[in-house]
């Protein structure tokens, strides 16, 4: 089997895991289907380490963006192995092997992400096939999950800033999977969140708002800068974001014929107090506790492990828990210098709104962005690899039309007022 059937082998294996997760997680049995859904996450791990293999790091990417992203995979590796000799329990290896190993090693996506070529090949899959056909996962989750589709068509936020250089056909589909994964399920915030803030990143292409560079910078700063500022004030400040949203009752919404549920609704702060003290306990600040560490929670105390709890709904926490400190600083410089090179080093508008994209993680990491080996994060880490190419900052708008409805490619780089960095 070729590289490019293989690289659509892993979208295919994705959507396979994603979707019997999500059904499994409903209280059918999942005898089987968990098994299925393992097996088909370690296949796309292991096509993906195999097309890694032959794909070398320092090929047109810059240096800084190499040395980062090296570091964050030497601690994964670090973390996975510490969790290792911290294993004491037939649970410690389930969620070893199952859940945190396979989520530290998704960052190898990026390798795909830097070959343009397949990673057009995985967009049109995925719009032709799994955004077409991905309609009938409705009624399906009607009557196990109702975030089944909304999980399967989450990467649909990516696409969304596509949406200038595609064809009309396809502008329309994106457009209909991104209402329909909204309207599913009204009361999934992160996803309304991620689209959100992709249609205001494709508003910068259409409206040309007072300078585009202005709009790009202030906003790339903002993100990164607001979580930190929020995260210190409540530290030491005591102002807390979470529950002065709660107060604001004018986002609640029904969901059900019988069930209400506040957009706004405070079900975050409990998690970062029960982390933090735990970590306190521990001393694990630094290094983090390991691909297996828990947390112990008052609110979670029925589990198979007492009151002690494997992770969160926060992607943050649960990445503190495991890899600390030093796991969090990698994780904000892989987003923030990806994201700089895709705004300030780029020759197209496209790069510029996927930098907003990836700046916005930042934000979600704080508030949920799941740490699981899923296609959120799949796609996610395949557009920082695609990004901080210079290959594909080099294209301009006219390049990238070409390149989205399959036309031909310049060869050589072309001089702008833009320059492409390789440091």
């Amino acid at each position: 089997m070729n590289t490019k059937k293989l690289t659509l082998s892993i979208v295919v294996l994705f959507v396979v895991a994603d979707a019997l997760h999500y059904v499994s997680g409903t209280g059918l049995s999942d005898t089987y289907l968990t098994p299925i859904s393992s097996l088909s996450k370690y296949l796309a791990l292991f096509i993906i380490i195999y097309i890694t293999s032959k794909s070398k790091l320092k090929e047109g990417i810059p240096r800084s963006i190499v040395n980062i992203y090296r570091l964050l995979m030497m601690w994964n590796i670090f973390t996975i192995i510490y969790g290792i000799f911290t294993v004491r329990s037939y649970w410690d290896w389930k969620v070893l092997f199952l859940s945190s190993s396979l989520f530290l090693l998704v960052p190898l996506a990026f390798f795909l992400g830097k070959n343009v070529m397949l990673f057009r090949q995985t967009f049109f899959f995925f719009i032709k096939y799994v955004c077409y056909y991905g309609f009938l996962l409705i009624p399906i989750g009607f009557v196990t999950n109702e975030e089944l589709y909304a999980r399967i068509v989450i990467p649909i936020s990516f696409f969304i800033v596509c949406i200038p250089y595609l064809k009309y056909k396809h502008k329309l589909l994106v457009l209909v999977v991104a209402s329909t994964s909204v309207l599913s399920i009204l009361d999934f915030r992160a996803n309304i969140i991620k689209i959100s803030v992709s249609f205001l990143a494709l508003g910068t292409f259409y409206l040309r708002v007072v300078s585009s560079k202005i709009v790009y910078r202030c906003a790339h700063a903002f993100m990164f800068l607001l979580p930190i500022v929020l995260l210190l004030m409540a530290a030491f400040g005591g102002f807390n974001i979470f529950e002065q949203l709660q107060k604001n009752e004018g986002y609640t919404i029904k969901t059900k014929i019988s069930e209400t549920s506040n957009l706004t609704a405070d079900t975050r702060t409990f998690l970062y107090v029960e982390v933090f003290q735990t970590m306190n306990e521990n001393g694990t600040w630094l290094f983090g506790g390991g691909a297996v560490a828990k947390y112990k929670s008052i609110y979670f105390t029925e589990l198979v492990t007492g009151n002690m709890r494997y992770g969160t709904e926060v992607g943050f926490l649960n990445t503190l828990l495991n890899s600390g400190l030093i796991g969090i600083l990698l994780y904000f410089l892989i987003l923030l210098v990806s994201s700089y090179y895709a705004i300030y080093k780029s020759n197209n508008n496209l790069c510029k709104m996927m930098g907003l994209l990836i700046a916005s993680r930042w934000i979600l990491f704080f508030l949920e962005e799941l740490t699981q080996f899923d296609l959120n994060l799949y796609f996610l880490w395949l557009i920082i690899g695609m990004v901080s190419t210079n290959k594909f900052r080099s294209f301009t708008d006219n390049d990238l039309n070409s390149f989205f409805k399959f036309g031909p490619l310049f060869t050589k780089p072309k001089t702008t007022s833009l320059p492409v960095s390789s440091k």
